[in-house]
Order: structure tokens, then C-alpha cells, then sequence
């Protein structure tokens, strides 16, 4: 009988559960279940709870600006702002500058459900914290924050790309992943 894959991270293999970026992640998969689950009180998900903090706390914003500081493609980003605006939580408006895009701004319910989600956030913190000491936690936000400054700000620091490849670096291995499987079909 196949065994069943564990989630527990003792469980799994050394070349997984002693990589560091392995276990950032699975962190940070853990982190945002519990966010999602706690936030399930207020009807939002952990994306929408940082959409509205992002044009409560930095004003109106479009729906691009809206994923790239998120991280979140333009089709999902669509589907949650739609469902923020259902909520009147958010509406759109023309930019005044540029017809094709639209303005993300919050309404008054919106800065309401922004505060509660707030308010539960800093709960889910910590709760998810809560095996580190103050000290710990202090050292984990600040390692944290180092990885996610730029390389170009120190450059002995070349190894940190933490942004996402560009487009055209993802496009040409999207290509080359295709060609390797055409490849292997043919069995080559």
C-alpha cells in the first residue's frame, strides 16, 4: 500500500525539510490557511483583506497597481474586486487620466471590514507566532525584511533575485519547458 504524503515537516525527506526556501514556504502556506480561516468571520479572504488595506491606507489605486503590489494576475485580481464590490466594500471609476484603466476606491463599509480584518490579522499573528519569544519574532521580521530588499540595493548580494523572473524570461521558459516535452514524447 502507498504511504500517504505527511504534512508533518520531520516527516519529510532532509533535501526538503532542510531547505531554507522549502519551509519559508510551507510558513508561509500555513499562515495564509489560518488567515483565510480567521478571516472567514468577516466574509474575506487574505487577498481581499490586503486589497482594502492597500487603497484604505495608500488611496485609490488601479486594479494593476493592485497585483503587482500583491502579486496577484489580473484575472484572480478581477474576480476579488468583483466580489469586494458585491460586498460594497470597493467601486470602480474611470482614471481621470487614462479611459482604459479604473480606479479601485474603498467605500465607507470598506474601511470598516479593512478595520476588522486588521483587527483579526493581528490575532492570526499571534496565534501563529506564538512558538517564538518576542526576541525570536523580532528576528524573524527583520531576517524577513532583509530578503525582500532588493538585490540592486547591494550588490555582494547578487544571489537574493526575490522578485519574480520578467515576463519574457517566464515566456521563454514556458517555451523551452514545451520544447523539452515535445522532446520526450517523442522519446528522444
Amino acid at each position: 500500500m502507498a504511504r500517504r504524503p505527511s504534512s508533518r515537516i520531520d516527516e519529510l525527506p532532509p533535501s526538503m525539510r532542510d531547505r531554507i526556501p522549502f519551509l519559508l514556504y510551507r510558513a508561509a502556506e500555513a499562515s495564509h490557511a489560518l488567515a483565510n480561516q480567521m478571516l472567514a468571520e468577516v466574509d474575506l479572504s487574505a487577498r481581499q483583506a490586503g486589497i482594502l488595506t492597500m487603497v484604505t491606507e495608500s488611496g485609490p489605486m488601479t486594479q494593476k497597481a493592485l497585483g503587482d503590489a500583491l502579486r496577484i494576475d489580473r484575472t484572480t485580481m478581477v474576480a476579488l474586486i468583483d466580489d469586494l464590490e458585491d460586498k460594497r466594500y470597493v467601486t470602480r471609476q474611470r482614471h481621470p487620466r487614462d479611459r482604459r484603466a479604473f480606479l479601485v476606491h474603498p467605500t465607507e463599509a470598506g474601511h470598516a471590514a479593512k478595520s476588522a480584518a486588521i483587527r483579526i490579522l493581528d490575532e492570526q499573528q499571534r496565534r501563529y507566532l506564538a512558538p517564538l519569544t518576542p526576541a525570536e519574532r523580532d528576528q524573524l521580521g527583520a531576517l524577513l525584511k532583509r530578503l525582500h530588499t532588493p538585490a540592486e540595493a547591494d550588490p555582494d548580494q547578487q544571489g537574493r533575485a526575490w522578485r519574480s523572473p520578467p515576463k519574457t524570461a517566464r515566456l521563454a521558459d514556458r517555451t523551452q519547458s514545451s520544447k523539452s516535452l515535445d522532446v520526450d514524447r517523442d522519446g528522444v
